[in-house]
């Protein structure tokens, strides 16, 4: 259970940094990928798994692959 939970950290850690990375807040992120910001903010900090089709939106929007975004390795 703890490695999901590192995963889940690792995945919020990356998406802050490509998010960040490409100049959006959570409001124009959430926007753009059809996700509400309070949801992203959850993912971010770890607390909540999303669901393929919301990694994949996020993922398009970031213009990264979804492997890229999964990837297991620190940003």
């Amino acid at each position: 259970m703890a490695s999901s939970h590192t995963e889940l950290d690792t995945l919020g850690h990356r998406l802050r940094h490509f998010r960040t990375a490409a100049g959006l807040t959570l409001d124009q992120l959430g926007e753009r990928a059809g996700v509400a910001p309070s949801q992203l903010s959850l993912v971010e900090n770890g607390k909540r798994e999303p669901k393929l089709s919301t990694l994949q939106a996020i993922a398009r929007e970031l213009g990264l692959d979804l492997a890229e975004l999964l990837s297991g390795e620190a940003p």
